[in-house]
């Protein structure tokens, strides 16, 4: 009977254990934050992969270690940390996240963290003393563990490490020191403004309201003026960037490195949670000067910047989840946050962990232990799988729909016929779209071989947005084999039919200018017909923007480079290189407006006019370009012909089809057009609509909104004039 019962209550026993041990909120948690712009389109399958990955690379079971740096003997108090971080929200309720929890706990306690801050470097590379930010996410990771095991243990662990951290690595003044044994200068990535706030709820609310607000102060006197960003170390006194001491201190000058990275998630974080203002106010001045920057995309944010928005030439330029998702989600706080926060997460969601440690960023690809782990972290708290288990109050269950992110869509107007040399974009008509058939993920409208062209209140635009497929990772072993395929989409206009090139030299052109607009990141670039390797035109990244902006490129040749449009280091070392600019100039062949987004991403491009004009700033004319000229005849397609459109022709009045039209539609409308000496009048249209007065040859001279049923405008001189209501046009003769 007793054995009996000894086993019934060991019974019971390992029912309540196996009770608490399961998760209250298992990943993924779907929590939309109550501050701050939640990824809502996101697959929590994606981060799931991640980690998956990640844990086979750096993960050491029987240990409880994270590797890092990228050997295998040693670890770091950051990275158990975040290793603790991870599993509290990554745990599912089958996939060992608890256990890995309390292996990496285990570890901290066993290396001068029972009670305190774990001793910074472990294993073949020691070190003593604490990291303060390894410190201040432990704290808080034992504190999610307490809420999402429902055990107080850990709370109570917790605590005292708060204690201990505000003694050690908190000096009189309240500053954040670098670690219990030093205080070189101060760190902005260690101002970790959500876990003071979340301290001041556990402990000591005066001390920790005290270190959250000196840790804001000295943030935001350490940016930059201009582009916001802060350096990995700041000194105390001038707040300007300065070297250190620290063991990882930068080889480079300092600047914003892979320290001062994390300083935006650190504030988006802080947002996210509790509103906080100041991390608002730190973000949105990077905010400011990062979407410029990157180009609206943040695949376009390099790895590394001196705090004046410099790239270093001491360290190699590439895509990196560091920085991309670091200095990316700042866009998470902003008032206009999307669509950037949609490329920080294609950004995230494309890069992954390398498959192992051993050989991690030579021959095995992938993302090092501190990208890769950094990815984890800022897609669970982009995603609302990050939320504050201490306190959900305002946090939001949500289911995620793929369908509210960036779609593509068709544009408006009607399409003109593929190949038809009647009607052009300012007297341009071969135009196309074109994107890859490689299955990765690139879409288009309109697709593929169609026409861009599209009729639209009576003007010709080059219409098309696409979603384009990240690039392949490059190794060796994959160029050896030929196996890099890269994405592409985007339109083009060839200036002859058959393609060939045109001696812009000998025609004087000296710059182009198009009036355009754009999202996404989309290049500009000149095709010309001369052998050369695949995308080595001479472009030029373009600033998208919400309306259309005119923008004049320089075409002087000099070497490789044509005036404003240049061409990357590799394409004139290529097999098969790029031409030079004198070359491009005498064979040029048209134009690209691509899509130029590393790691995916949606972008559209709409040409309203393009001219290419010579030394004196003169329109050359585009019948010099194309061979003949284009009438812009578009009666075909229900429109009149439109010669105060996009086009920068003037109608050839013997052309009776364009004149026809227009007077089959006058015949056709309520819209009358009256005259009174020098006054032109615009009878029975409707108000609000939009109308202008021009001379015969396109020049607009007046323009507005209908304001009454017979608006009146004034013309300067007897003759013929075009007044366009709407999409209508209307000749009329002032004598």
């Amino acid at each position: 009977m007793k054995s009996l019962l000894k086993i019934t209550t060991c019974a019971v026993a390992l029912a309540a254990v196996a009770g608490t041990a399961a998760p209250k909120y298992p990943f993924p948690q779907n929590m939309k934050s109550p501050h701050g712009t939640t990824a809502l389109y996101a697959d929590p399958s994606v981060i799931k992969e991640h980690f998956e990955k990640w844990k086979g690379a750096w993960y050491d079971a029987s240990q409880g270690w994270i590797y890092a740096p990228e050997g295998t003997c040693s670890t770091v108090s950051e990275a158990i940390a975040y290793g603790m971080m991870i599993t509290v929200y990554m745990d599912d309720g089958s996939n060992g996240a608890k256990d890995m929890f309390d292996k990496l706990y285990n570890t901290w306690k066993s290396n001068g963290g029972n009670g305190g801050g774990m001793n910074w470097r472990i294993g073949c590379d020691g070190g003593s003393g604490s990291a303060s930010d390894a410190d201040f996410d432990a704290a808080l990771a034992l504190i999610m563990a307490s809420k999402q095991w429902s055990n107080d243990g850990y709370l109570n662990d917790a605590k005292s490490i708060i204690s201990w951290i505000a003694s050690h690595d908190i000096d009189n003044n309240n500053s954040v020191k670098g670690g219990s044994n030093w205080s070189d200068a101060f760190n902005p990535s260690y101002a970790t403004l959500a876990n003071f706030e979340l301290f001041a709820k556990v402990g000591d609310a005066s001390k920790w309201n005290a270190v959250k607000s000196k840790a804001e102060q000295d943030l935001l006197a350490c940016q930059n003026s201009s582009t916001g960003l802060v350096p990995d170390w700041c000194d105390w006194n001038s707040h300007q960037p300065t070297k250190t001491n620290a063991n990882v201190a930068q080889a480079d000058n300092p600047g914003f490195f892979d320290d001062a990275a994390r300083t935006p998630w650190r504030m988006a974080w802080a947002y996210y949670w509790y509103g906080n203002s100041n991390a608002k106010k730190f973000n949105d001045k990077i905010v400011s000067w990062m979407y410029k920057e990157s180009k609206m995309n943040a695949a376009g944010i390099n790895s590394g910047y001196y705090v004046d928005g410099r790239s270093s030439s001491a360290r190699d330029v590439f895509v990196s989840s560091t920085f991309s998702g670091g200095m990316g989600l700042a866009a998470a706080s902003a008032n206009e946050a999307e669509p950037y926060l949609e490329t920080v997460y294609k950004t995230l969601k494309s890069m992954t962990s390398c498959a192992k440690a051993q050989g991690c960023g030579d021959n095995v690809p992938g993302e090092k232990y501190y990208p890769a782990t950094l990815n984890i972290l800022y897609l669970l708290l982009m995603t609302g799988n990050m939320p504050n288990f201490y306190d959900m109050t305002g946090f939001e269950k949500f289911t995620p729909d793929p369908s509210l992110g960036q779609q593509l869509s068709a544009s408006d107007g009607v399409q003109i016929e593929k190949g038809d040399s009647l009607v052009g974009v300012s007297g341009f008509w071969n135009w196309g779209s074109y994107h890859d058939k490689l299955g990765i993920g690139t879409v288009m409208k309109p697709d593929s071989g169609d026409s861009p062209l599209y009729l639209i209140d009576g003007e010709i635009f080059a219409n098309a947005s696409m979603e384009i497929g990240p690039e392949p990772e490059w190794t060796q072993e994959a160029a050896d084999a030929g196996l890099l395929k890269y994405p592409s989409a985007g339109i083009a206009m060839s200036f002859r039919g058959d393609e060939k090139g045109v001696d812009f030299t000998a025609l004087g052109v000296a710059s182009v200018r198009i009036k355009v607009k754009t999202t996404g990141t989309i290049r500009f670039a000149m095709l010309y017909d001369t052998d050369h390797c695949a995308g080595c035109e001479p472009g030029i990244l373009m600033d998208p923007t919400n309306d259309y902006q005119t923008l004049t490129f320089k075409l002087k040749p000099n070497g490789y480079t044509l005036g404003d449009l240049t061409v990357d280091q590799w394409m004139t070392q290529d097999p098969n290189p790029a031409a030079s600019a004198n070359d491009v100039m005498r064979t040029a062949s048209g134009v690209k407006f691509e899509a130029k987004m590393p790691k995916g991403g949606t972008g559209s491009v709409s040409v309203k006019s393009i001219e290419f004009l010579d030394g004196s700033g003169n329109v050359v004319d585009p019948e010099t370009i194309v061979g003949f000229k284009v009438p812009n005849d578009i009666s075909k397609y229900g429109g009149s012909s439109n010669p105060g459109s996009s086009n920068s022709i003037g109608p050839d009045q013997s052309s009776s089809s364009i004149f026809d039209a227009i007077v089959k539609a006058d015949a056709l409308s309520t819209i009358k057009v009256a005259t009174s000496g020098l006054s032109v009048q615009i009878l029975n249209a409707k108000l609000g609509a939009s109308y202008a007065v021009m001379s015969i040859q396109g020049k607009v001279l007046a323009s507005g909104k209908i304001t009454s049923a017979s608006q009146a405008v004034m013309v300067p001189n007897k003759g013929m004039y075009l007044v366009k209501v709407g999409s209508e046009i209307r000749p009329v003769s002032v004598k």
